[in-house]
């Protein structure tokens, strides 16, 4: 019998009927690929197992614990019909794990994300389970990493709908200020797209961007992102050219023929500086395909552009790239930055990762301020740049550049 089955099973079982209460949980170990990739295949069969005990040392003896795929894990809650209690369990699985796993012999830090899914707001099992992938999907994007589901988020993205948003330029820039730690100084901006669907309401940026790249919508995609902004930030940059702007490249189109040569002329097309934009990728992209990515790169390098390394420290990859080209700036993955306050051990991490970007010669960006006193410990460990809610909250490009920008 298929997991699924067995966790269909489950639900019927333990949840009879929806009003009599009943929550699922599905629980995904993030980047598990990575781990293995790096550590082999017995160290990630022992991540997983720590995983599964820790995760069920947070479960009541009535709960069920199913697991689903590779990494992820279903957990049926039954009799919950309280919202903020099925919130509250789903917050305990999650600050779990905030604490390195002890696997193979050796600490392991995993991330988690945990989709919450009441089963009042269902029909059956099959749309319960929907409801909780699509919440989880919602909870990899946000800092807690858990989220409820709710009823705008649309499950998929249709072809159609993301064809007709791309070529009719229905999408938003939206820019989130980046800051100098020491002086408060705005250094420049990364850009998000933003969707909102006359139909299908606000579509989180995890759908439509994968979406796009199992379509084969990503280039479009792409296109539209680097031209709408830059269109929106030349006549500023032109004016400030110490601020720069970091544009979120997917490994898929980077790696695409062409992606250099449409960099090239979207710089020609606005008349922007190649210095002041910042390609980010993922650490993760140097492990799928580190070949492919760092040709990519050095050719846009030696256009003039610069390099960041987006959400440094989950990937696994550490310093293998660093062996072939330089980067110029490190951005340090939020689900570091949240605990300098609380970890002395994480805070260590945190300056160890400052320390060893200055010594390669690379800014270093911390993602996820959301406190006065965690940017006052990044100032003091020697950080050089931050951004998150606390010092400006993403919004329009236009609102964004009369806002922060003198």
């Amino acid at each position: 019998m298929l997991n699924r089955e067995i966790l269909f099973d489950t639900i019927a079982r333990l949840v009879p009927e929806p009003a009599a209460g009943g929550v699922l949980l599905v629980v995904r170990m993030q980047r598990l690929r990575e781990y293995e990739a790096v550590f082999g295949y017995g160290a990630s069969d022992a991540l997983i197992a720590a995983f599964t005990a820790r995760l069920g040392d947070c479960l009541r003896e009535v709960d069920a614990l199913v697991r689903i795929g590779e990494c992820d894990f279903a957990v049926v809650l039954p009799g919950v019909r309280d919202q903020n209690l099925a919130m509250l369990a789903a917050g305990k699985i999650a600050r779990a794990f905030r604490y390195p796993l002890e696997a193979g012999g050796r600490p392991s830090r995993v991330t988690v994300a945990v989709g919450v899914a009441m089963a009042v707001n269902a029909a059956d099992a099959e749309q319960l389970c929907r409801h909780a992938d699509v919440a989880c999907a919602s909870a990899a994007q946000r800092p807690e990493h858990h989220a409820l589901y709710a009823g705008q988020m649309p499950a998929s993205v249709g072809y159609e709908d993301l064809h007709r948003a791309i070529h009719h330029n229905a999408l938003q820039v939206h820019l989130q200020p980046i800051f100098a730690l020491d002086s408060g100084v705005l250094r420049g901006f990364e850009s998000l797209a933003r969707w909102h669907d006359p139909v299908l309401g606000p579509v989180r940026p995890d759908l439509f961007v994968v979406a796009a790249e199992q379509t084969g919508l990503i280039d479009g995609l792409t296109r539209w992102s680097i031209n709408a902004t830059l269109r929106h930030c030349a006549p500023v940059f032109a004016e400030h050219p110490d601020l720069q702007c970091g544009l979120n490249v997917s490994p898929i189109a980077l790696t695409a023929g062409g992606f250099v040569e449409q960099m090239a002329s979207a710089l020609r097309i606005w008349n922007v500086n190649p210095a002041q934009v910042m390609l980010e990728v993922t650490e993760t992209a140097f492990v799928d395909n580190p070949q492919q990515i760092g040709q990519a790169l050095t050719r846009l390098r030696e256009m003039g552009l610069r390099i960041a390394v987006d959400d440094f420290g989950v990937g696994y990859s550490s310093l293998s790239y660093f062996r072939h080209f330089h980067v110029d700036e490190l951005k340090i993955d939020m689900s570091f930055v949240r605990d300098v306050i609380d970890s002395r051990r994480m805070c260590r991490l945190v300056e160890s990762i400052v320390n060893m970007g200055h010594s390669m010669e690379a800014v270093v960006v911390a993602e996820g301020i959301e406190s006065s006193a965690v940017w006052s410990r990044l100032r003091e460990i020697g950080c050089d740049l931050g951004q998150g809610y606390y010092p400006g909250r993403p919004a329009p490009a236009e609102e964004a550049l009369a806002q922060f920008v003198d």
